[in-house]
């Protein structure tokens, strides 16, 4: 199923590339730094001697070797701020397509509990009436408790950690190790937790599988109104509509336009779109009044 980027879709996936390209640039940036700092082995003197006109250079007062060890070794400490950023990005997302479960009037179906990130995925689609999405999901949990024992056990592996490694379906796990270069069972070896640059590679991919698979339960499950008013609320940011006079036939077409071209996979008749922008008072003529272009002809 083609994904719609609807606002808060298309905000959600343009936060989660720029953080991972300015991820990408740290990790990529430790290496560079690395390299340059070899030009300056066997110097006694401190960086901010060798590079004054280097920003904060003062904050990283070490000889090269020094310095050189510890960008060659970052990506366990780029990975425990990594991981946690890439999961609260996309744990915004959903609940914002928590919101529009309820918008719709649709019963968040919670078993009573309150939702938080151990079950808000299992609620979205149980109450969409969509599939789980088995594997991702048991990824995402793995990710959760790898960040909730870095933030709230010093790092120590936790309880509920080791359960969901040895609790990961063989299949999973295989993909897993396709993403993240290590099996499961390598976590949690250790007494404490020490991510990798593929920890970071794999939480970015995880939730990137994890977007889509809600966008296709939201497309199935919401109600064509809903849809038809968020394309609506879309338009009226768009400079097609910003430059068309209100309540005019050029402003109906062009949100006709809009949707078939953003909101297209949803097929919204123009009549359910026309029938949103009345409901929402942005369009008060009487309905039918706009023929369409093509029953003009």
């Amino acid at each position: 199923m083609a994904e719609v980027y609807f606002k808060a879709y298309e905000t959600y996936t343009r936060m989660r590339v720029e953080a991972n390209n300015a991820i990408m640039a740290l990790l990529a940036g430790s290496r560079l730094a690395a390299h340059t700092l070899q030009l300056t082995n066997g110097s006694h003197k401190l960086l901010p001697e060798i590079f004054p006109a280097v920003d904060h250079i003062a904050r990283f007062s070490l000889k090269s070797e020094t310095a050189r060890e510890l960008l060659l070794n970052a990506d366990a400490h780029l990975g425990a701020v990594t991981v946690p950023y890439a999961l609260a990005v996309h744990e915004n997302f959903v609940s914002v397509a928590l919101d529009l479960v309820r918008r719709a009037g649709v019963p968040l179906l919670s078993h009573g509990r309150h939702i938080k990130a151990w079950n808000m995925h299992e609620t979205l689609f149980r109450s969409l009436g969509s599939p789980l999405p088995v594997t991702q999901l048991s990824q995402f949990h793995l990710l959760r408790h790898m960040r909730n024992a870095t933030i709230h056990e010093g790092g120590a592996v936790s309880r509920q950690l080791i359960d969901a490694v040895n609790g990961m379906p063989g299949d999973v796990t295989v993909d897993w190790e396709l993403l993240a270069g290590r099996h499961p069972q390598d976590i949690i070896l250790p007494k404490t937790i020490a991510f990798t640059a593929s920890d970071i590679f794999a939480s970015f991919a995880i939730t990137k599988r994890l977007g889509r698979e809600i966008n296709s339960a939201l497309q199935i499950g919401l109600p064509p109104n809903v849809w038809a008013e968020l394309a609506v609320e879309h338009f009226l940011e768009d400079p097609a509509s910003i430059t068309r006079t209100r309540n005019s036939d050029q402003w109906l077409r062009a949100l006709w336009g809009y949707a078939r071209k953003v909101y297209g996979g949803l097929s919204l008749s123009e009549s359910e779109l026309e029938q949103a922008a009345s409901a929402m008072g942005v369009w008060t003529r009487p309905m039918g009044s706009v023929p369409s272009r093509r029953r003009e002809r």
